[in-house]
């Protein structure tokens, strides 16, 4: 099982491990509900060092990747970012990722667990494209969430990214052979950077954030904020049974593009207006979260399940995130989760949960 660079920083911190995707990565480092509102109040730093990175070169790769995702990637410069989904043609959900533009090359930036089986995808979509796709293998990876984060991250990497716009990218020297990326980003709702390199550890960025007092925060602090700020996860909240409008994030759809798979399915859903299911916010009464699956029901009736749950130390209740359907939870009446046997009463919260610095 590969493991992360950083993995000696992580032990002298204190972290506990699990599997994910075939690699060990660091659960917490303490208590839980400091790590959140360490990132609520001031920063927090994850590594993500087991994502993936697939640069796209040649001189089709800009009709070829835009076919393949739900971004324009045509409006993309040098400097620039887009989160997009990969949809089939029917617009389910296969995944999700963040397309970097770079000087004559894209890198596609996705989750360990949806590399192999999208890379596969996108060599079947080959056909005489001038198109070469590359495994990038081991980049060091570092996310840093907060209010704080423009300043600390700028410290860190000797670049001002204070003043960058929301997917905007800033490069910077990681040593004399290796080039540095940092792509303003929303994935907790705070200010956010994802800050990576090829074949680098990315160790000095580290050290910096941690003399800094920058608190590291594991994998499970990372779940909870995102679900704070009602942002959805592929293989969670968005599968293979989902259909791109029932769950896209905001701004992950481009309406105004031409063709992609997928696109005339969204333009039909987009032109009637309406979907039978969205991704909704609950509101759940007492201390215990609903798992994924658990089913939620109206009067009796069965009305969609949950996707995501969880503690939610910003709020100081439980929250989740549930495909429902729209017309059957219109108003605000109470439902119930079966959750292992138990009736939990929760009620529709408006997304985001909570409304961050970024």
């Amino acid at each position: 099982m590969p493991e992360l660079l950083l993995r000696s920083y992580h032990e002298v911190r204190g972290a506990l491990f699990r599997p994910e995707a075939g690699w060990d990565v660091p659960v917490n480092y303490g208590a839980f509900d400091a790590e959140v509102l360490a990132v609520r109040r001031n920063a927090g730093m994850i590594d993500l060092s087991d994502r993936a990175k697939i640069r796209v070169t040649g001189a089709d790769r800009v009709t070829f990747v835009d076919g393949l995702l739900t971004a324009d990637v045509k409006l993309l410069t040098p400097g620039t970012s887009a989160y997009a989904l990969v949809l089939d043609d029917k617009s389910h959900v296969l995944g999700d990722l963040r397309v970097f533009a770079l000087d004559d090359a894209f890198v596609l930036d996705m989750e360990a667990a949806q590399k192999d089986a999208l890379l596969a995808r996108f060599r079947k979509m080959l056909v005489s494209d001038d198109v070469t796709l590359e495994d990038l293998g081991p980049c060091g990876h570092l996310e840093v969430h907060g209010p704080h984060a423009p300043r600390l991250v700028s410290a860190a990497i000797g670049a001002d990214v204070r003043l960058l716009s929301v997917d905007a990218v800033e490069s910077f020297r990681v040593d004399r052979r290796r080039t540095g990326y940092a792509a303003r980003i929303r994935a907790t709702g705070e200010a956010g950077y994802a800050i990576w390199a090829p074949g680098a550890a990315l160790e000095d960025v580290w050290a910096y954030l941690d003399r800094a007092n920058v608190p590291p925060i594991g994998r499970d602090a990372f779940e909870a904020l995102r679900i704070e700020a009602g942002v959805p996860r592929f293989g969670v909240d968005m599968t293979e049974d989902t259909l791109a409008l029932e769950v896209a994030p905001d701004g992950a759809i481009s309406f105004t593009k031409g063709c992609y798979t997928g696109q005339e399915v969204v333009a039909r859903g987009t032109y009637v207006g309406h979907m039978n299911r969205k991704l909704l916010g609950l509101r759940i009464d007492g201390d215990v979260p609903p798992a994924r699956g658990d089913r939620v029901t109206l009067d009796v009736q069965d009305v969609g399940f949950v996707t995501s749950g969880t503690w939610s130390p910003a709020k100081g209740w439980v929250i989740a995130l549930a495909l429902l359907r729209v017309d059957a939870v219109r108003n605000s009446r109470v439902m119930f989760i079966d959750h292992a046997g138990w009736d939990l009463r929760a009620r529709l919260y408006p997304l985001p949960f909570v409304r961050g610095s970024g």
